[in-house]
């Protein structure tokens, strides 16, 4: 399987500077070093199956859309979005319902966020992609992959396709079965067709720039950042989980010294 990665900041086995990893929190939220890293496992478990007729985009964002969908599968059957979720827990997927089951009300209650949904509209919002820019009549189908080993779902016919990361190898052996509906030449075109909607978007980014000074300083600041951190590294050889969590209770306790401060003053 060739796999095209068009992630801002690429995460190829998890080898990240201590910067990059705090950059793609800031920008993704706190949970994107997890979310890659269960991109890692579904690639890891598909190559296992497909071959390099298979075309594997990562992390691609469209037009008018400001979410990037995370995995675009595109081989011999079809095209297939695949979203990703880390989360672990009990759920049921329903139709367009996604619930988490709630152990001290003995129920089930709708879980934030809705993850087969969110998956159903990326498969929509690439289909619409296909069909205006290539064919009107392709097809896209929808798989929401959950890959922690904790988690269980029960599907019951959900709008998209759920499965387990121990069931992901079936999945592609399955795909390999299926009879091809989608020639070489065609396939050949979409993949052309996305990698030049992300490779113009790039060339925007570069030619967007208006504040080269800025970007000098921030960079500088971050050398220096570096080169301030990494004789600690060296010292207490912490890992970059490590560090982030004592920044934490640096950054708590700074707070409530804070706050005891300002109660002392209301109080004086």
């Amino acid at each position: 399987m060739i796999v095209r990665d068009f992630s801002p900041i690429p995460y190829k086995g998890g080898e990240l500077s201590f910067k990059d990893r705090l950059m793609g929190m800031i920008q993704e939220g706190f949970s994107w070093p997890a979310e890659m890293e269960s991109q890692e496992d579904v690639i890891r478990y598909l190559s296992r199956s497909l071959d390099r007729s298979y075309t594997l985009l990562r992390n691609i964002t469209l037009p008018d859309l400001e979410i990037t969908i995370p995995m675009i599968l595109i081989g011999p059957p079809g095209i297939t979005v695949i979203y990703n979720t880390p989360v672990h827990g009990v759920f049921r997927a329903e139709g367009d319902n996604w619930e988490v089951l709630d152990r001290r009300a003995g129920g089930y209650k709708p879980s934030k966020p809705n993850l087969v949904r969110r998956t159903s509209l990326m498969t929509r919002a690439v289909e619409t992609f296909v069909r205006n820019r290539i064919d009107p009549s392709i097809s896209v189908g929808g798989v929401l992959v959950c890959t922690n080993l904790r988690t269980h779902v029960e599907s019951r016919r959900p709008n998209v396709r759920v499965i387990l990361i121990d069931a992901l190898e079936r999945f592609a052996a399955r795909l390999l079965e299926k009879p091809p509906t989608i020639p070489q030449e065609k396939r050949h075109k979409i993949i052309r067709t996305f990698v030049s909607h992300m490779e113009s978007k790039g060339e925007e980014a570069e030619v967007s720039e208006e504040a080269p000074p800025t970007k000098k300083v921030a960079e500088s600041l971050d050398a220096s950042f570096e080169q301030s951190v990494q004789p600690l590294q060296r010292t207490f050889n912490f890992s970059t989980r490590q560090w982030l969590i004592l920044g934490g209770f640096v950054l708590a306790e700074i707070v409530i010294l804070l706050i005891f401060l300002v109660m002392i003053i209301m109080t004086a």
